[in-house]
């Protein structure tokens, strides 16, 4: 059974992220939600807030015939997850993101960017006071690098794609004080091309010393309805495979994020 997981630390934002989920689960083709709480960090008993997440599944669920499972542990965030996505074979997790100010990242905020680029399945981040409209556009960032198709998980975005009958635009930001060898840009070019042209997307390549806000400021500008980035934790990258501009891109995205680990590239 198709399963998403929804974190929920119970602010504004991740309940925002329930009713994300329910509003979604027919066009993830998910046929089971689960509500999960990480309680490590306050004395309220886990009975408690089993009938706190169970009262959510009242307020919000579309209806009684949704397959909803709650459940509360005393893991920490990411330990959950990865315990509940083995258990459930879950297929998307889908997680508000709290606060831009540091008392808001020490909330769920922060767990995001500790799930995303850890989890071997894709996590979407939905802004504060987001709600589901049809997603005609999606904005996929990219690098340009060697190798470009060994580290993109672009059978799966191909597939999301095509699933949501949307336009594609490719991005990619390069700093003005980058330097790239020719042979390495022309290789970045031809497996980009190679991955994503049967879906007859638009290019665009911009040049910014911000990476993040450049993408982010393009998704809506653009009228983008998601947008995609792969997050990594490879010092040895540049640019849009940093973590940290994965994390940018998930304060700066008036969008919700859809984020993919990379792949490890095989030998």
């Amino acid at each position: 059974m198709k399963t998403l997981l929804v974190p929920v630390d119970f602010s504004e934002n991740s309940l925002d992220a329930v009713q994300y989920a329910f509003d979604t689960m027919a066009l993830w083709d998910m046929k089971q939600v689960v509500l999960y709480h990480s309680n490590t960090l306050e004395g309220t008993p886990n009975e408690t807030l089993m009938r706190e997440l169970e009262g959510i599944i009242e307020a919000k669920a579309p209806d009684d015939k949704a397959n909803v499972i709650c459940i509360v542990s005393n893991d920490t965030l990411v330990e959950g997850i990865s315990i509940l996505t083995a258990k459930f074979g879950v297929s998307l997790i889908i997680m508000g993101i709290t606060g831009r100010n540091k008392i808001g990242q020490k909330l769920i905020g922060s767990g995001a960017f500790q799930v995303s680029p850890t989890a071997d399945i894709p996590v979407l981040i939905i802004p504060a006071k987001t709600r589901f409209s049809k997603m005609k556009n999606i904005a996929l960032a990219l690098p340009l690098i060697a190798d470009l198709q060994d580290y993109i998980p672009y059978l799966e975005i191909n597939s999301l794609v095509k699933a949501l009958a949307a336009n594609l635009m490719v991005v990619n930001v390069a700093r003005k004080t980058d330097s790239m060898p020719k042979r390495v840009l022309y290789a970045g070019l031809k497996d980009m091309f190679e991955m994503f042209d049967e879906l007859e997307p638009s290019y665009h390549f911009l040049t910014d010393q911000s990476t993040a806000e450049t993408v982010a400021e393009f998704a809506k500008d653009n009228h983008a309805d998601l947008l995609i980035s792969i997050a990594g934790n490879y010092g040895f990258f540049q640019g849009m495979f940093k973590l940290s501009v994965t994390k940018k891109l998930g304060y700066s995205s008036p969008v919700p994020l859809l984020v993919y680990r990379q792949k490890l590239k095989t030998k």
